[in-house]
């Protein structure tokens, strides 16, 4: 019975076993600065986002927990001092917070990665660049 296509995809080892193996060996001698900047933007990007979620989460759950007012109440006895910790970490004040973590981590990661991609460069022309060794499988 004819086998169906689907599953010979993924049928590796009749694969392996009737083909030849082939490697194929290639240096890597530099990056394109404007590639790895475009790069670092995007994972950047990323991480702004995950930080301004994670922030919003947060304060969202310590807010609806009403962690925040208990910890005011700890603090305001243990320091003797009539303090609203509640007021400190307002929605807006942790949204602009995160905004500007956010903010500086997208300049310096983008900017981070065309320094590391013209340093590799640098590196790869002293050196000879790096070694890979691809294969079919």
């Amino acid at each position: 019975m004819k086998e169906p296509r689907l599953a010979s995809l993924f049928n590796r080892t009749a694969a392996s076993s009737s083909e030849p193996r082939k490697q194929i060996k290639l240096k890597l001698r530099a990056i394109d600065v404007l590639s790895a900047t475009k790069a670092g933007f995007f994972v950047a990007l990323a991480a702004a986002i995950g930080i301004i979620v994670g922030g919003l989460l947060l304060w969202l759950l310590l807010t609806a927990s009403g962690l925040l007012s208990q910890l005011g109440g700890i603090f305001g006895s243990l320091l003797g001092a009539e303090g609203d910790i509640a007021s400190s970490f307002s929605f807006g004040s942790v949204m602009g917070t995160a905004l500007t973590i956010s903010l500086l981590n997208m300049v310096l990661t983008t900017s981070l990665a065309a320094v590391y991609a013209a340093l590799f460069n640098v590196i790869a022309k002293l050196s000879g660049g790096i070694s890979l060794t691809f294969t079919n499988n």
